[in-house]
């Protein structure tokens, strides 16, 4: 019996290089949020800024009683750390499950984005990294189900309005890159017969 290979193929090195690319550039660009002095619960987003040089706070309207702003000097930055953690945790998981698809199997072969079940699974993984609310991947919200489903036993139906949401947006991508494939399949044919 033939023990597969420990190194990476191309498809594997393709996934560890845009891997740690994204959560690079993830840990040196956090989210920021902006505190205020004296109270606890007020956190406001503020967005991405480079790890050694946080954004600045930025004054509130209507903070203080009587809609009175606050000035920026009553804040202070922090880094969102929920944010960050399920940004992170998010893409190491997609980017761990996507080098097991690919890698090499005991015959040698690998797996193909043209074999259509490769495809499903990398397209169910790839949707998995969509912000549904700009911030939280899908797979932070979809973690996040028992939760949700433990706290607001009658509120299921933005569960599965979200779960719907996100099997759309992996039919989408099914789609869109069954088309590029078979595009790409088609020229490559006309290539091989206009050749002499």
């Amino acid at each position: 019996m033939r023990v597969p290979s420990m190194k990476p193929n191309s498809a594997q090195k393709v996934i560890l290089v845009v891997g740690f690319v994204l959560l690079l550039c993830l840990a040196l660009f956090p989210p920021w949020r902006e505190a205020a002095e004296k109270e606890v619960d007020f956190r406001k987003d503020i967005g991405r800024g480079f790890v050694l040089s946080p954004p600045q706070p930025v004054a509130v309207d209507c903070y203080f009683v009587g809609c009175k702003t606050a000035p920026s000097s009553y804040f202070h930055v922090l880094i969102y750390r929920k944010l960050l953690l399920s940004q992170l945790i998010t893409v190491g998981i997609v980017g761990l499950a996507l080098l097991w698809i690919f890698r090499l199997n005991r015959d040698g072969t690998g797996a193909s984005l043209g074999v259509r079940k490769t495809r499903l699974q990398f397209c169910v993984l790839i949707a998995l990294l969509i912000p549904l609310d700009g911030r939280y991947p899908f797979g932070a919200w979809l973690a996040d189900i028992p939760r949700q489903i433990v706290l607001h036993e009658l509120l299921l139906i933005p569960i599965i309005f979200m779960v719907l949401i996100y099997l759309g947006c992996v039919c989408m991508i099914f789609l869109l890159l069954s088309a590029v494939i078979k595009t790409n399949a088609a020229l490559s044919r006309r290539r091989m017969v206009a050749r002499p």
